[in-house]
């Protein structure tokens, strides 16, 4: 089984980059500093799928639905309700962790991982489908606009470092879940599923904490996201979004802490830049994903083993 703490040269590293991307945020142009941030909440999104993918070896297939339930209910909040961005961003992620549980709870009726796919499928179909249709609550297919961010983070180089400060707590907080004893059992679901059962593991409760504590960290993602567009729309809640999170575990690594993090960057830099060129620029990214799967099985931090939050091979 993989090893889980935290190695000293893997903090170094992301203290690293946490300092590029400081620098970053100070010196680029508005424009580069607003698709680095849309990285930044890509790539928690990614992780929060990685939570049930990587470690546990449950393979939601429409995770998006935790990105726009925290989206729309961030929204919603503000347009109907008139209430203020900061009782509405704790607000709505009660709101989306509620309903991440009676979904769970109704996915993981079955213990059969087919079932548990399909049945996720099925609430994002359904989710989606309610999202386009409730024109008068939910603005169909043109969706929520027009949400101004708060004064002090109007500015790109704030908001920036806003999402940052969301996106370190938000790793901190996923690293310490995935170094603890707990994730230990994730791993043994992942592995053995029935030697748990033997030991008289709850395994149905168990796979309910791990899909809450990752629909919860995508609904943060959701959240940011719509702060970031100004609104909340459709595009966020379809399958293509959900698929886009498993391409990011894919390339990057799916056994790796960080690997949906490097998947998340190539996935929104790759497609920003070359859709400027190509039109069919999501076939390229379909060769990446091939030569992935084919050349760098287990992704392009794998190394091919499956490997834990340390990055040191099993």
């Amino acid at each position: 089984m993989a090893r889980l703490p935290l190695q000293k040269q893997s903090i170094g590293l992301a203290v690293g980059a946490l300092a590029a991307l400081s620098v970053l945020g100070l010196f680029l142009p508005p424009h580069w500093t607003q698709l680095l941030t849309r990285v930044l909440i890509m790539a928690l999104f990614a992780t929060s799928l990685n939570i049930q993918v990587g470690y546990a070896g449950m393979l939601p297939l429409g995770h998006s639905m935790f990105l726009g339930l925290g989206a729309y209910s961030f929204c919603l909040l503000l347009v109907k309700t008139g209430m203020p961005q900061i009782l509405a961003f704790p607000l709505a992620l009660l709101i989306s962790t509620a309903m991440c549980v009676i979904i769970g709870y109704l996915c993981l009726k079955s213990n059969e991982p087919m079932t548990f796919g399909l049945l996720h499928l099925a609430f994002n179909i359904l989710l989606s489908t309610l999202i386009n249709k409730w024109i008068t609550f939910t603005g169909g297919e043109v969706g929520i606009t027009g949400i101004a961010r708060p004064a002090m983070l109007a500015d790109t180089t704030y908001f920036f470092f806003f999402v940052l400060a969301w996106f370190v707590l938000c790793y901190i907080v996923i690293g310490i879940v995935v170094s603890s004893p707990f994730a230990k059992a994730a791993h043994g679901l992942r592995e053995n599923e029935e030697r748990l059962r033997f030991l008289g593991v709850n395994i149905a409760r168990f796979q309910l904490v791990i899909f809450t504590i990752s629909g919860l960290f995508a609904a943060v993602a959701g959240i940011l996201l719509s702060m970031l567009d100004k609104g909340a729309f459709p595009a966020y809640i379809t399958l293509t979004r959900s698929a886009e999170a498993l391409m990011m575990c894919l390339i990057g690594g799916m056994f790796s802490f960080f690997g949906p993090t490097v998947g998340a960057a190539i996935v929104v830099v790759f497609g920003t830049v070359t859709s400027i060129y190509i039109s069919q620029w999501q076939g390229l990214l379909g060769i990446i994903i091939l030569a992935c799967v084919i050349g760098f099985r287990g992704g392009l931090l794998g190394r091919g083993r499956k490997i834990g939050l340390s990055g040191d091979g099993s």
